[in-house]
């Protein structure tokens, strides 16, 4: 299997449409289903959403998402980016602590729709992995069932009266 790769930049909460464009372009890519694609859409822009949230700069706010495929599914990376240079060693751990506890609030619905969710211990960084692999293997049980369901039907035949003599 070849492994795709592709990423895109959100400069704040503004810019939160690149990211559903960026994200149905995959789905519509890789043929994921309405009922899937909603979820794959809901919890990524939640996640990027949330991590935008937790910063002091919401609009001034950078989010990396690398996605990619895998064995696993579709994986996809969201990353809070610093613009400021050494930020991340001026940082307070009781910032970081903050950080984490309210992504640790705020996650239930990402967590709800993803198959697979890894939070940073830093609070900076979310991989969501939505499982692809048995897709089609239930649209084909789902598939062999309904023909089973109809070849095992009980069908009966009516005749007139005249036919029977």
């Amino acid at each position: 299997m070849k492994n795709d790769y592709r990423e895109t930049r959100i400069f704040g909460v503004k810019e939160i449409h690149k990211l559903e464009r960026f994200i149905e372009e995959i789905c519509d890519y890789y043929n994921i289903n309405n009922e899937y694609f909603g979820n794959v859409l809901l919890a990524t822009t939640e996640a990027a959403n949330i991590l935008l949230a937790v910063t002091e700069r919401q609009e001034m706010g950078l989010v990396l998402v690398r996605f990619e495929r895998n064995p696993k599914g579709l994986t996809f990376k969201i990353r809070l980016e610093d613009k400021l240079e050494g930020s991340e060693e001026t940082e307070d751990v009781l910032d970081k602590e903050i950080r984490k506890h309210r992504l640790s609030k705020e996650i239930f619905i990402v967590k709800a729709l993803t198959d697979e969710i890894t939070i940073s211990l830093s609070g900076k960084s979310i991989t969501l992995t939505f499982y692809i692999s048995s897709m089609n293997y239930e649209k084909s049980l789902y598939r062999i069932n309904q023909l089973k369901e109809y070849w095992n039907k009980n069908v009966t035949i009516h005749t007139s009266e005249s036919e029977k003599k």
